[in-house]
């Protein structure tokens, strides 16, 4: 890198920050620049240093690190690594409020080191977008379930949380295709993604099981440690990588090859914010098969990787910004 990422730490521990300035600093291309000891300090030296990364726990005292995030992204947009314990629905949300990415802490420091440090360097590439705010959406009646005339299949990695929340609030209770999603996450906190973004969203999002049904304006999204397909039923399978081939689990590709597969020129591809290149083969093949392939474009994604060289790869149809994804989707499957 050109110059040294300068790193804001803010956590409540003493020892914690000290062993989280003692790992990043033991990378030549990393400055510990301030330290931080709750949100409150956290949000005010964000302002005053100007970091190119902020590390910020969740649970602290004065003012916790959604707060924190909240404030950062909405004044000052900068990217956030968030290093904390499991609390799943504090990190959910400080993601959903534009954190860039989650390092879930040890008591061993070492353990998570190589994690830090290579996510820190990632998020000081991204361009931080100020957070957009979504209105809760009233509870819905429960809708006759709808055969699903098409399937969306949908791969998003860094960046996810809030790009989701963005296309899911625009898309209608009667949205007439099934949507399947594979986000790279942290094992343990899928289920608090779906329940999170039930709150602004009309459509009806769960966490995949084994056998569920594909149903217009029913979002289901692969769960931890297995590949999510479809079947020739045009059911969910769930199965493990026994194979031990693929870098991700789930697997973007893996799903959208199922569905190029089964539903052919009735699919639907979408390649979203992300590192990698999980999904670039899985998109080709929708489009071999006659689907439509969209991509969400540079500007407004947090990471242009994996939706990067799909639209190298000639594997993409539409590239286009994340607000108009939903309309996009909405003329394709009616």
């Amino acid at each position: 890198m050109s110059q040294n990422v300068r790193v804001l730490i803010v956590d409540d521990s003493t020892l914690v920050r000290q062993a989280l300035s003692a790992i990043l600093s033991s990378d030549p291309e990393i400055e510990v620049i301030g330290e931080a000891r709750n949100g409150k300090e956290g949000y005010e030296k964000t302002l005053s240093l100007r970091p190119n990364v902020v590390i910020l726990d969740i649970v602290m005292p004065v003012m916790d690190g959604v707060e924190a995030t909240r404030l950062i992204m909405e004044n000052v947009p900068t990217p956030i690594v968030i290093v904390s314990g499991r609390d799943t629905r504090g990190v959910i949300k400080a993601l959903g409020f534009g954190a860039m990415d989650f390092v879930a802490s040890t008591e061993d420091p070492d353990a998570i080191k190589e994690d830090l440090i290579q996510k820190v360097k990632i998020a000081a590439r991204v361009r931080a977008h100020r957070r957009i705010q979504f209105s809760p959406v009233p509870k819905r009646p429960v809708l006759v379930p709808r055969v699903a005339s098409r399937v969306v299949a949908l791969g998003v990695s860094t960046g996810g949380p809030q790009a989701l929340q963005g296309l899911f609030a625009k898309l209608p209770a009667d949205f007439p295709a099934g949507i399947l999603v594979v986000q790279h996450i942290a094992s343990g906190f899928v289920q608090g993604l779906a329940e999170w973004l039930s709150v602004t969203s009309p459509l009806n999002i769960q966490v995949a099981k084994a056998g569920d049904t594909l149903e217009g304006g029913k979002v289901l999204f692969a769960p931890d440690d297995v590949h999510m397909t479809v079947d020739s039923r045009e059911m969910i399978v769930l199965k493990e990588d026994t194979s031990k081939k693929s870098l991700y689990i789930p697997s973007i590709d893996s799903l959208m090859r199922s569905v190029a597969e089964v539903f052919r020129s009735n699919a639907v591809g979408v390649i979203m914010t992300g590192m990698g290149r999980d999904g670039v083969e899985g998109i080709e093949a929708i489009r071999a098969a006659g689907g439509t392939t969209i991509a969400q474009d540079e500007k407004t994604s947090a990471i242009y990787g994996m939706n990067r060289l799909a639209v190298e790869r000639g594997a993409v149809g539409h590239v286009l910004p994340l607000e108009q994804i939903a309309d996009e989707l909405v003329r394709v499957v009616r």
